[in-house]
């Protein structure tokens, strides 16, 4: 008997080839008990700040403790404030439970949304409870109306955390004034494995509980049979997206003169295409971003993504948004500016897809005719920069580990 089902188990390994062993080698990483490196105490950890709504007007707020901590809270003030003049917020909680993390398999995150803040204002903040506060940090709130600002983009982070969270951090040190920071999926590599987001969340300290992150959802986030669990549990993210794909896995919100769309590449991407089309189509901003996984124009081979560049590029060409900014693949490209599948003359015309990789874990990069930058086996994060005035101008730039810029482009309208 056992003799039959190996022989099957090798003739799978035969046909399928590498994939087999890959999928093979994940399924028992994802049932294999492990253990973090960073397990929850009664002190608050792990701060994440994320938008739920407005960000001229609210701030969303996320960490995580022990479980023997019950309750928690945000004392939050505007930045000029002395110290002890602050209002407290609380916070809602719930447990995260990981049987397979066995040194810390539950723990509690908190999670509070402050409303009424004012635009363009800088808050201090701390959380926690009355026996452990975090430290105060700080976030600023999105601007009333159009003024310059920047933000930064990476696509995958997903293995290599130590070395990601180095370019991060690097990131916010070279551009300290970027507003927030785009994450295009495969935030972690095992979704639903809980010390993969330790890990995740540890090496974000000092980044995210002072700029707010803004994550799509990769494959590696959405594990088969089980969705994103720990994605949807640990973020608090908008619900205004597409009803008939679930909550919090698309949305969309404005900052300055600027729209953007958060999609879910591994939902059905028909499904979302309506509510994509009512919110470009009603958009007045100046410039439109698109941020999903699975790439529109793909830099490595055999990763074609017909349905996204078809159904979504369509009304991207026909409601004109600037770029899309995307991971997967694990290389970086750059397009020419696209439109119907074909290369046009100028970024008026057409919209300029990325791909990048701010993780370890690389891929064979193409030289395909749409590409105008190919890089391989390099990290790198990308700021864009928007500024107002008698033109609008968009500076993009990609940025390696050591800060060297690797690539640049300019749109002006």
């Amino acid at each position: 008997m056992w003799f039959g089902v190996l022989a099957v188990a090798v003739a799978m390994a035969i046909v399928a080839g590498p994939r087999f062993f890959e999928f093979t080698r994940q399924a028992f990483a994802d049932t294999a008990v492990r253990s973090t490196a960073h397990p929850a105490s009664p002190r608050p950890d792990q701060v994440c700040l994320t938008w739920s709504g407005d960000p001229q007007t609210t701030q969303a707020i996320q960490w995580r403790t022990s479980v023997n901590v019950k309750k928690g809270t945000v004392q939050f003030r505007e930045k000029s404030a002395p110290e002890n003049e602050y209002t407290e917020a609380d916070a809602t909680v719930g447990e995260i439970k990981d049987p397979g993390t066995a040194n810390d398999p539950v723990n509690h995150r908190f999670s509070a949304v402050l409303g009424g803040l004012k635009p363009g204002t800088t808050y201090a903040y701390r959380v926690g409870n009355k026996k452990n506060r975090s430290e105060w940090f700080e976030f600023t709130t999105a601007p009333q109306t159009a003024a310059p600002f920047s933000f930064v983009y990476m696509g995958d982070p997903q293995v290599g955390l130590d070395k990601w969270g180095g370019l991060l951090h690097s990131a916010l040190d070279r551009h300290p004034g970027a507003a927030f920071y785009v994450v295009a999926g495969d935030n972690v590599n095992r979704g639903n494995n809980r010390d993969e987001w330790d890990a995740f969340f540890h090496a974000a300290s000092g980044v995210f509980d002072r700029r707010p992150y803004v994550p799509a959802l990769g494959n590696h986030d959405c594990p088969r049979g089980e969705g994103p669990r720990l994605y949807l549990d640990l973020l608090t993210l908008p619900g205004n997206g597409p009803a008939n794909i679930g909550p919090e896995r698309a949305y969309s919100f404005d900052y300055g003169n600027a729209l953007f769309v958060v999609l879910d590449s591994n939902s059905s991407v028909a499904a979302q295409s309506p509510w994509l089309e009512e919110r470009l189509k009603s958009s007045k901003a100046v410039w439109k971003f698109a941020v999903f996984h699975h790439p529109a124009y793909s830099s490595a081979p055999r990763r074609d993504n017909i349905e996204v560049r078809e159904q979504w590029g369509d009304l991207f060409d026909r409601y004109h948004v600037d770029m899309a900014l995307q991971g997967h693949d694990h290389g970086y490209l750059r397009t020419k500016p696209m439109r119907a599948g074909k290369e046009v003359s100028s970024p008026a015309e057409g919209t300029v897809y990325v791909v990048s990789v701010s993780g370890t874990k690389y891929y064979e990069v193409l030289e395909p005719d749409y590409a105008a930058k190919t890089m391989a086996r390099v990290s790198t994060y990308q700021t864009i920069n928007i500024e107002t005035g008698r033109e609008n101008r968009l500076t993009y730039r990609a940025y390696d580990m050591e800060g060297n810029v690797r690539d640049e482009m300019v749109i002006i309208k």
